[in-house]
């Protein structure tokens, strides 16, 4: 049941976008598609996945059940499709003004049918809506309905239509009004729109927050670079101390000078939250758009070797971010 609820939402959905957001990859929902025949021995079922379809065995149908949605496909012949023109003031109860109607302007009652609508203003005269309905009459697909039942198979909706515009039509007459928790078109709409917003803040708000822990760590770096600085002052005073740094430096390298290369190497929307070194050993962790082109820009560089990643890159949810953290030698 639930697999069913959620196909019937990706159509829903999926109404609601432009065909050009979708783009060429857009594909019909995976499901086991069974289409109707006039006669049960002819009935034919096919699994879809990605778009593809292949056929499969009735018997293999019961197996899949719970796993994948199951629809009935029937013939286009008998599906029938008409333009029918309503007050605008009828919008709020559309749905029973068109199940009053269906018997005038159809050779079908409501009860005798399976039927969804769509709406829309008309361009010349605002005063009108403008209802397209796609109906099945129930017995064009009772032959088929009837030997599915008999093996245990009882599919909640009818699939109309291509992948472009796959509408899916309510078996029973019970499935025909929307589950309570499931919202309307209209809400579904501003829904999108809130998330449109909110994937558009979210990568700005998380640059804001990573720029800001960035200023704090170099502030509170900013004592022991100043000591650090101090201390290479004093020393440059003495040869002897100044031999001693230079061994010092050669063992361990140059954190400044690893710094300004690290600085020069990672690209501007690159931000680190970490950065170690010991030994020779050059540890950063931190945020990038792109993960992977570091360990190329790192490894071309011929002061640094053998940059690898120290744990599994992270994808940040809902933002075009991964996480990281690298581990590299510095060559002496």
């Amino acid at each position: 049941m639930m697999l069913d609820l959620l196909l019937w939402w990706h159509a829903r959905m999926t109404e609601l976008l432009p065909a050009f957001w979708l783009g060429r990859r857009r594909h019909a929902p995976d499901a086991v598609v069974i289409d109707a025949a006039d006669k049960f021995d002819d009935v034919k079922a096919r699994l879809r996945r990605n778009g593809e379809e292949a056929p499969i065995a009735l018997d293999a149908i019961v197996r899949a059940a719970g796993r994948m949605p199951i629809v009935l496909r029937p013939q286009p012949r008998v599906i029938l499709e008409k333009l029918h023109t309503v007050p605008a003031t009828a919008r709020r109860d559309l749905a029973q003004v068109l199940r009053h109607e269906l018997g005038r302007i159809t050779p079908f009652s409501a009860d005798a049918v399976s039927w969804r609508w769509e709406a829309r203003p008309v361009n010349r005269d605002r005063t009108l809506l403008e209802v397209q309905l796609t109906i099945v009459p129930r017995t064009a697909v009772a032959t088929t309905l009837r030997g599915l039942a008999a093996i245990g198979i009882q599919p909640r909706f009818m699939e109309v239509g291509a992948a472009e515009r796959l509408r899916l039509l309510a078996i029973a007459e019970a499935d025909t009004a929307r589950p309570w928790f499931l919202p309307d078109a209209g809400s579904l709409a501003w829904i999108c729109a809130g998330l449109a917003v909110i994937a558009v803040t979210v990568p700005f708000a998380l640059q804001a927050w990573a720029m800001h822990v960035t200023d704090r760590a170099i502030a509170a770096l900013q004592p022991a670079v100043a000591q650090a600085e101090a201390l290479r002052g004093g020393v440059s005073k003495n040869s002897t101390e100044a031999a001693v740094m230079a061994r010092e430096l050669g063992r361990t390298g140059d954190p400044l000078q690893i710094l300004a290369t690290v600085t020069r190497i990672l690209p501007d929307d690159t931000y680190l939250t970490d950065l170690s070194l010991r030994q020779r050993e050059l540890t950063i962790v931190g945020r990038s758009s792109s993960a992977p082109r570091l360990i190329t820009g790192m490894s071309a560089d011929p002061t640094i070797r053998n940059a690898a990643f120290a744990a599994p890159v992270t994808r940040v949810e809902g933002a075009s971010v991964d996480m990281f953290s690298i581990r590299a030698e510095i060559a002496r």
